[in-house]
C-alpha cells in the first residue's frame, strides 16, 4: 500500500551507494515513502565526466526527484542536498543531515589528501589491501561481515574513479552555500570526527536545529537505523 506524505530522498556518502540506506529503508517501511538514489558514478549509476562539480551532481539527481520532496543527506550527500535546495527551492522541503562535511573546521588539506587521493587500476590485488582492511577487517564494532563486504564492493565498482565526488566535495564552498539555504534543516549529530564540524555548520544556516546523539557512533545508518528512523518520522509529523 502506498504511504502518504512527502517523499524522502536519501543521498549517500562517497564512494558508497544507495545500499547505505538499506537498514533505514527497512525501519521506515510502511511508515514513510523513502527513495535512495545512487550518486552518478557510484552504485549502479553512470558516471559524470571527470571534473564534475557538486552542482553537476545535484543537477543529474534533480532529474530523478519525484516532484516536491524532502532530502536526507549523509556526508557528500549533504553537499549535493544543499545544491539541490538552492537550485530548486520550490521542489525541496525539509532536509535532514548526518555527518556534514564541513572540513574547513578541521585540517582541510589533510582530509583532502586522504579522501580525494587519485588511484590507477593495477594488475595486482595489493592495490585494494588498504580498503579491505578499513572496510572489512577493521569495520566498526557491530557491523556485519556482509555489510562490510558490501561497502568494499561499492568502492570496487567506483574504482579507480571513486575519488571524483570527493574532489568535487573539496572544491565546493560549503560554508558559503549553507548560509544561503532557506529550508528547515535538522542536523542529527552522532559521535565522530564530524560531530563538531556538523554543529558549527548548523550555525551557518538560517533555520537549522541540531539533535545531539552522542550515544550513536560507528556505522550509524546500519547499527542505529531505528533511532534515526524515529527522528525522521518525528520531523515528518512536525512538517505535516
Amino acid at each position: 500500500m502506498a504511504v502518504a506524505g512527502t517523499p524522502l530522498v536519501c543521498l549517500h556518502a562517497t564512494a558508497y551507494s544507495s545500499r547505505s540506506f538499506g537498514a533505514l529503508l527497512d525501519a521506515l517501511d510502511g511508515k514513510r515513502h523513502v527513495i535512495a538514489l545512487d550518486t552518478p558514478g557510484y552504485g549502479e549509476s553512470d558516471a559524470l565526466p571527470i571534473g564534475g562539480t557538486i552542482a553537476d551532481y545535484a543537477e543529474a539527481i534533480a532529474d530523478m526527484l519525484p516532484g516536491r520532496c524532502d532530502l536526507f543527506g549523509y556526508h557528500t550527500g549533504v553537499s549535493i542536498a544543499v545544491e539541490l535546495a538552492l537550485a530548486h527551492p520550490a521542489r525541496i522541503g525539509r532536509m535532514t543531515f548526518i555527518g556534514v562535511p564541513y572540513f574547513q573546521a578541521l585540517d582541510f588539506a589533510a582530509w583532502r589528501t586522504k579522501l580525494a587521493a587519485r588511484h590507477e587500476l593495477g594488475e595486482t590485488l595489493e592495490q585494494f589491501e588498504e580498503r579491505w582492511r578499513f572496510l572489512v577487517t577493521d569495520r566498526p564494532a557491530g557491523l556485519s561481515l556482509e555489510r562490510g563486504f558490501e561497502n568494499f564492493v561499492d568502492e570496487l565498482k567506483a574504482w579507480p574513479d571513486g575519488w571524483w565526488a570527493h574532489e568535487a566535495l573539496f572544491e565546493h564552498d560549503l560554508p558559503e552555500r549553507l548560509a544561503e539555504v532557506t529550508q528547515t534543516v535538522t542536523v542529527l549529530n552522532p559521535a565522530g570526527h564530524l560531530a563538531g564540524p556538523s554543529r558549527l555548520a548548523a550555525g551557518l544556516m538560517r533555520n537549522a536545529t541540531v539533535v545531539e546523539l552522542p550515544e550513536l557512533r560507528g556505522a550509524v545508518l546500519d547499527l542505529h537505523a531505528d533511532v534515526i528512523a524515529g527522528h525522521v518520522l518525528e520531523l515528518a509529523e512536525v512538517s505535516a
